[in-house]
């Protein structure tokens, strides 16, 4: 297991030790747990997280952060509550999606190319030459540093950018508007394809590997990990979260479907999983109800009451793993970063910064939620 993945997953499972848990989703399988975690949410749902774990939503220009213990009280519902509002100078405004990347960057896709920040000065943010504009949605990460971005003027082209050599290019088009994106093992990237009701998985070469109609329109995704490592979960418009199986690896038609949450009645809109392994749905009341989507309905309170305030809602696996532990249910992509000899093939010199990270934390006592990878 990676050191350095250890160390934020003990420190946030620590500090959220014995908290309440209030329910969003009336309905949850038996394999999964649900808490709202944050709310009322100010500006868009995309999420990443600092390196000592600690939560961040993006609003524009502005970055929030939130706090890893319950700190905050809402319509009766315990919750992690901002600390800090970081405004990143130069940072597009319209941009949603943002993902850390292996260099001490965070990457954010709007409207005049694909722009990054230092976590550690919070900006200026840096316009990177060469890459393309769009309306900002999804960004996501690739175990050999890369990131992966949508874009185009409808955001149906997906880009992937090379932090070490400076290079962008266009991987894929799609037919329609690609909304959240997300990247999982060997190099497959999700694709929620809203203007089609589709998914798509590519790799990284951009070949298609599987494209299915769904059901629901998704929107949020993440790869299962685990007992689900053959497994894709979407964050649904209409207030459910679907579970797609494949009986070995994935590529072609999943062979089965399953709703294990549902129905909030809220618009499921863009998710990213944590460096828990929990996956972390954004909840929104939406007044183009096309999708399935209560108009009004944003988050079930526990007082109770239901709004139209937005939320974050924090999904666990509860299956246990072969050493009796809880498992990691949702595919963190930092836990499988390579050595950095791998690096050299993408021209990373900076990633040296993450390694650096790691060694402080050789010995680290292995978190009791997670099984060994």
């Amino acid at each position: 297991m990676r050191k350095h993945v250890a160390l934020s997953c003990a420190v946030v499972l620590a500090a959220m030790a014995g908290e309440a848990l209030a329910v969003q989703y009336p309905v949850i399988d038996p394999g999964y747990s649900q808490q709202i975690y944050t709310g009322p949410l100010v500006g868009g749902p995309g999420l990443a997280w600092t390196n000592s774990g600690n939560m961040l939503s993006r609003n524009g220009s502005d970055i929030i952060e939130y706090s890893p213990t319950q700190n905050t009280t809402y319509l009766g519902t315990n919750l992690h509550g901002s600390i800090a509002t970081h405004s990143i100078t130069g940072l597009f405004y319209n941009g949603v999606g943002m993902v850390k990347g292996l260099d001490g960057y965070m990457y954010a896709p709007g409207q005049a190319g694909l722009q990054r920040f230092n976590l550690s000065t919070w900006g200026p943010a840096q316009t990177l030459a060469g890459t393309a504009a769009g309306p900002g949605y999804g960004a996501t990460l690739l175990q050999d540093g890369r990131i992966v971005y949508n874009a185009g003027s409808g955001s149906n082209d997906i880009h992937i950018y090379n932090p070490g050599t400076g290079l962008d290019s266009t991987i894929y088009s799609a037919s329609g508007l690609i909304d959240d994106i997300e990247a999982g093992p060997g190099g497959l990237i999700a694709l929620a394809g809203q203007a089609n009701q589709q998914i798509i998985v590519i790799n990284s070469s951009g070949t298609v590997l599987s494209q299915f109609t769904t059901t629901h329109y998704a929107d949020g995704l993440a790869f299962g990990d685990g007992s689900a490592s053959n497994a894709l979960f979407s964050n649904n418009n209409d207030g459910t979260i679907t579970r797609y199986s494949w009986s070995s690896g994935i590529s072609g038609a999943p062979s089965s479907m399953l709703d294990i949450a549902g129905v909030s009645g809220a618009y499921g809109d863009l998710a990213s999983v944590g460096p828990d392994c929990a996956f972390y749905v954004s909840q929104f009341n939406n007044a183009w109800t096309a999708h399935g989507n209560v108009f009004g309905i944003g988050t079930n309170w526990d007082l109770p009451t239901t709004t139209a305030d937005g939320s974050i809602i924090r999904i666990a696996s509860t299956a246990g793993g072969a050493d009796g532990l809880p498992e990691c249910g949702f595919y963190n992509v930092y836990e499988h970063v390579p050595e950095p000899a791998t690096f050299a093939t993408i021209g990373m010199a900076s990633v040296g910064l993450l390694f650096r990270r790691r060694t402080a934390v050789i010995g680290a006592a292995r978190p009791a939620h997670r099984r060994r990878v």
